[in-house]
């Protein structure tokens, strides 16, 4: 019975072999299967490729279906797109600098004179003559009128080769835009310019003509000039002499188009310009008399520091001890009194700007006028009391381009 029992156990096992062998693979197959089968449903149910239907019980009683559709799908967009504003703004660096002439930029020789002051010194930024005080535009643009009009006098003959050079020295290039100031522009295209209530183009004392701030045909070809500077490399756009004449008889000066207040008409052109600059990833800035910060008023000129704020993104008061007249701020010879004279201005402009989300960039003088001699200690004491009132930003200017350097901290 023993063997009996052993030998059946035995066939039973052989029998038993091939199947269990049969049934595994069967298994692994259908298992493989279903997995291929639920990863091909999910990857067209996740990918909007499947339509999931489910049976509707009504009605007329057939079966229907609720199928998914393109506005029922979850959608997840990626937008990959470019800020210029955020990329502007992640670089940007406080700006010490040094005004330079097109003629001075416009010769290598004489340019690598002041890059050398920049590799020496504090200085890292310099702000270039793009458009002159005539209106010349100091190289070759690709602006169309500026070539049938003859605006250009091309001092800086390679454009690139300039900014390339102020790159490589780490130098932030500033562009100077003299503004509504434009003898040239104003003689070719006489109704762009101030009329004068005689007939004719006004002119101030010198016989120079200004653009008429409320046009917009003006508006449109200085931001041409803006953008075109920007183009090329320029990382800020300042527009000086924005403003109306000062000096000639103005009680002669028509304005045709005139719609509102001058100060308007100076912050709506700024407006204007930044809404056009900043899709390009500069910075706008305004230089403004230092009076401004100073007096209520626009000083019949237009320039209202409060509403220049608000539409640039810096403002840079002219606080030249010489420009101020005997008792400004209590001081009998300002001219003497450097350090004086820009701390109770930089007081103004914090109490006038503080909150207008402008910075401010005070203009300081190295330069010696009316018989004061400015040096090392006067400079110096401008750049103290701007920086003891936390202003970490100002530029100096010397129409010669004779900056002084032991006025300066090295770099």
């Amino acid at each position: 019975m023993k063997t009996l029992l052993t030998s059946g156990r035995r066939r039973g096992s052989r029998a038993a072999g091939p199947f269990l062998i049969v049934l595994v693979a069967a298994a692994i197959v259908a298992f493989l299967a279903g997995f291929a089968l639920f990863w091909n449903v999910g990857s067209r149910v996740a990918g909007g490729g499947f339509e999931v239907g489910f049976p509707h019980f009504g009605g007329s009683g057939a079966a229907s279906q609720v199928e998914s559709s393109p506005a029922a799908q979850p959608e997840y967009p990626v937008t990959v797109g470019f800020d210029p504003i955020k990329y502007r703004d992640a670089r940007y660096v406080p700006v010490k600098g040094i005004h330079v002439s097109s003629w001075i930029a416009g010769s290598p020789e004489l340019l690598e004179k002041q890059l050398g002051l920049c590799d020496r010194t504090e200085i890292n930024a310099m702000v270039v003559e793009v458009k002159d005080d005539l209106g010349f535009l100091a190289y070759d643009t690709d602006i169309p009128l500026a070539d049938e009009l003859g605006l250009e006098d091309p001092r800086i003959k390679d454009i690139d080769a300039f900014i390339s050079a102020l790159n490589e020295h780490n130098v932030i290039p500033i562009a100077r835009i003299v503004s509504f100031k434009d003898d040239r522009l104003a003689k070719k295209r006489p109704e762009w310019g101030v009329q004068s209530k005689n007939g004719g183009l006004w002119e101030d004392y010198k016989g120079i003509s200004f653009l008429n701030p409320y046009d917009p045909r003006v508006w449109d070809y200085l931001v041409d000039v803006a953008e075109d500077a920007a183009a090329k490399g320029f990382r800020e756009i300042q527009f000086d002499y924005v403003r109306f004449p000062s000096d000639g008889k103005i009680s002669d000066t028509v304005y045709p188009g005139k719609d509102r207040p001058m100060e308007d008409a100076i912050a709506g052109f700024l407006e204007y310009a930044r809404g056009r600059l900043e899709k390009r990833g500069v910075w706008v800035s305004a230089d403004v008399f230092g009076l401004t910060v100073h007096v209520k008023d626009d000083l019949g000129i237009g320039q209202k520091v409060e509403k220049v704020a608000r539409n640039v993104d810096i403002v840079s008061p002219m606080v030249y001890p010489s420009h101020y007249y005997a008792g400004s701020y209590n001081l009998k010879d300002p001219n003497s009194s450097p350090y004086e004279v820009v701390k109770f201005a930089m007081l103004d402009s914090g109490r006038r700007l503080d909150g207008s989300g402008a910075i401010v960039r005070p203009w300081l003088q190295d330069f010696s006028l009316d018989g004061v001699t400015y040096g090392p200690e006067q400079v110096r004491a401008q750049i103290r009391a701007a920086e003891e009132l936390g202003y970490t930003e100002w530029i100096l200017w010397d129409s010669s381009v004779t900056y002084t350097e032991a006025a300066l901290n090295p770099e």
